[in-house]
């Protein structure tokens, strides 16, 4: 028996939206594998940092969320303006290796807060398996004018393309912010990486046009490292997350 006629009126039409239902939805791409690698709240006792130690410190004072947050301190020996030689110092958390990389960490600096002068702030980097790396920094000189600029990545790429890429994101002292940044890795070999930032789910940046691997890479996003160079003053992070898909 033809299954049309085994079917009330009532029957057939719900059998026929389940069936445009079903046609939709085969439409949508399927998003399982959009990953959260990790949160870290970036507290004592609750960080897969290895913190605290050398430019890091836990505050429970200053904070977003949680039970505290973590503070680099940059004192004069930070800022070469002022006659010191930078300080360094940075940590590193791993995640599974990816292509496409999120990050979302909250981010706040002290009253008078000087970005340096002669160099940038560097804030974290993105590293691969491979060559390539990618530098977040905030700046005021180096080109950047108009206030603490947070600028878009220094691309350190092994063809070559070393470019500093600014975001029209400016930030003031003592004040959270929300910092989202999202890096595609390129075909190798073709200009076609993609990096986007936002700030309080602005979007501050989107590129699609970064050559970060050469031809016959084929690495990919292993790390997240949080750094401490140049500047005079203190600087907050909180709740950073890791994914491949945004946060």
């Amino acid at each position: 028996m033809r299954l049309h006629r085994s079917l009330s009126a009532g029957n057939k039409r719900a059998f026929l939206l389940s069936l445009v239902a079903a046609a939709v939805l085969s439409l949508i791409p399927i998003s399982s594998h959009a990953t959260i690698f990790w949160t870290d709240e970036l507290e004592a006792g609750n960080s897969g940092y290895g913190l605290p130690g050398g430019a890091f410190f836990y505050d429970t004072g200053i904070k977003f969320s949680g039970n505290g947050s973590v503070r680099l301190d940059y004192p004069s020996a930070c800022e070469p303006a002022t006659g010191g030689s930078g300080c360094g110092g940075f940590t590193d958390r791993v995640f599974p290796p990816t292509s496409t990389l999120y990050r979302r960490i909250y981010f706040r600096m002290s009253s008078g807060f000087a970005s340096s002068i002669n160099t940038f702030t560097k804030m974290f980097r993105s590293d691969t398996n491979g060559l390539t790396s990618n530098w977040w920094m905030m700046g005021q000189g180096n080109g950047v004018v108009g206030g603490k600029r947070w600028v878009v990545g220094d691309q350190n790429v092994p063809i070559g393309e070393t470019v500093v890429r600014v975001t029209s994101f400016i930030f003031s002292d003592a004040t959270w912010y929300c910092l989202e940044t999202m890096e595609q890795l390129n075909t190798p070999g073709v200009a076609n990486g993609r990096q986007q930032a936002w700030v309080d789910g602005r979007l501050v940046m989107d590129l699609n046009n970064i050559p970060y691997r050469a031809a016959g890479d084929n690495s990919l996003y292993v790390n997240n490292r949080m750094y401490r160079q140049d500047g005079v003053g203190s600087i907050w992070y909180d709740s950073l997350a890791v994914g491949d898909t945004r946060i």
